[in-house]
């Protein structure tokens, strides 16, 4: 299995491409382009983490780093950390929405963000020149655990801004689906501030994983009816709760799909501004913007795409339709926490709350498939598909073909070794065309 290596970080299966040796050669690397001073380690809920986090801390200390230990906490509570102590950067021990066996690197940039792609190209040149200098005794680093004073600064920082007031008036009733993953730390305790009434699944953070551990339309379909009705709404975070999809239960407004144009659509009907995401998410949110009169803009996949973007056009609001909402009010990286306080925000001052908001969006349907890439390796898919279907519109990230009800977004995955293939329109039997017309050109290519 070949170290999947991207803008998204380093990610691969424990023990065959991920291990302490190329923890230690890109922990190295990290250290060599940061600035001067300490940094901040965090990790998912993953068996292999503790370990794994220990090697990291291990070689930023003998790189002469002091390393502020988070311990097992959602990723954006590193970024934040990152931001409000003023570290140099960080690291994230998780593979997100991967399966248990895997884990993986994510590099935090000094202000809290993931490296940039530029930024990240540094970070691959000094892994391969691998000249960066061990540090003599007297230069070592050392190491503070600072577990809860970063959740607590976390849930504060998600807190500013909202009419908390309302939202306690409202006495809302959530389900909160964690799958043993790190959201179990944070959202429990964001939820209780808000005096919301949660009813949270598996909330220990133990590692051991749903089966399909990523919040997907399948996924939450099968927990909505497992829950029943009488939520205002499901939330679902994926292991490193950066994600969270959502639905509400014995409705059609289910799927991570819809997390951000509810976000989107809450947070313009309060301020107005730039809204960025990325090219496979729903045109859910074109119509949004355009009701409100803003301009919406589209990069690459991938969150330090969207952060770059919301940067330069000093972004409103932003995000990706995996359900990672990006809310620069708190920080510049996706929070599943961020996602749930806003939701309950909409839910409790809305008019028909979330379910009439989301009532008031053309009919969408998404469709999404993995192509095992050792299928089309390479770059060799885009000339099949562009001869079957007609040059695309969008070539920035693999192909995207836009239409009035939605799009086809073909693309290598930066996390797995699959090409994603990706379809909106008004009806699902339309989707699933689009769908099978770039299957089909891919496996005769």
């Amino acid at each position: 299995m070949t170290l999947m290596v991207s803008v998204s970080g380093v990610r691969g299966i424990v023990g065959d491409s991920l291990n302490p040796d190329v923890i230690g050669r890109w922990v190295r690397a990290l250290a060599a382009i940061l600035p001067p001073g300490p940094v901040v380690i965090g990790r998912d809920s993953r068996t292999t983490g503790e370990a794994l986090s220990a090697a990291a801390t291990a070689f930023f200390v003998a790189s002469g780093r002091d390393v502020h230990d988070v311990g097992l906490v959602p990723t954006p509570t590193v970024q934040l950390a990152v931001e409000l102590w003023h570290a140099a950067g960080g690291i994230i021990l998780s593979a997100s929405h991967n399966p248990g066996q895997w884990n993986a690197l994510k590099f935090v940039d000094h202000g809290g963000s993931f490296l940039s792609p530029e930024r990240f190209q540094e970070l691959v040149a000094a892994h391969e020149q691998n000249s960066s200098p061990w540090s003599e005794a007297r230069g070592y680093g050392g190491m503070q655990r600072r577990h809860e004073e970063a959740l607590d600064a976390h849930c504060a920082a998600v807190l500013q801004g909202l009419d908390v007031a309302r939202i306690r008036e409202a006495k809302l009733k959530v389900a909160l689906e964690c799958g043993h993953g790190a959201g179990g730390t944070l959202l429990p305790r964001v939820a209780a501030e808000l005096g919301v009434d949660l009813h949270v699944r598996h909330e220990e953070p133990n590692g051991q994983l749903l089966p399909n551990p990523e919040p997907t339309l399948e996924t939450l379909t099968k927990i909505s009816e497992e829950i029943g009705p009488g939520y205002a709404f499901l939330a679902m975070t994926d292991p490193d709760a950066d994600r969270c999809g959502f639905a509400i239960p014995g409705t059609e407004f289910l799927g991570e799909e819809w997390t951000l144009p509810l976000v989107v659509a809450h947070r313009l009907s309060q301020a107005k501004g730039p809204v960025v995401t990325n090219l496979s998410t729903s045109t859910r949110l074109d119509v949004t913007a355009e009701r409100h009169g803003v301009s919406l803009h589209r990069t690459p996949v991938g969150e330090a795409h969207v952060v770059a973007g919301l940067r330069e056009l000093g972004g409103l609001i932003g995000g990706e339709g995996n359900g990672g909402v990006i809310d620069p009010r708190v920080h510049l990286g996706r929070d599943a926490a961020v996602a749930l306080a806003v939701l309950c925000e909409a839910e409790a001052t809305q008019v028909g709350g979330l379910r009439g908001l989301a009532a008031s969006f053309p009919a969408r349907i998404m469709v999404k498939e993995k192509l095992p890439i050792s299928e089309n390796e390479g770059k060799g898919w885009e000339g099949p598909l562009e001869s079957k279907l007609g040059p695309a519109e969008d070539r920035r990230d693999g192909l995207r073909w836009s239409f009035p009800d939605g799009f086809l977004h073909v693309r290598a995955s930066n996390t797995e070794p699959i090409v994603r293939v990706v379809a909106e329109a008004e009806t699902e039997s339309v989707a699933r065309d689009r769908i099978m017309g770039a299957r089909d050109a891919l496996e005769n290519s």
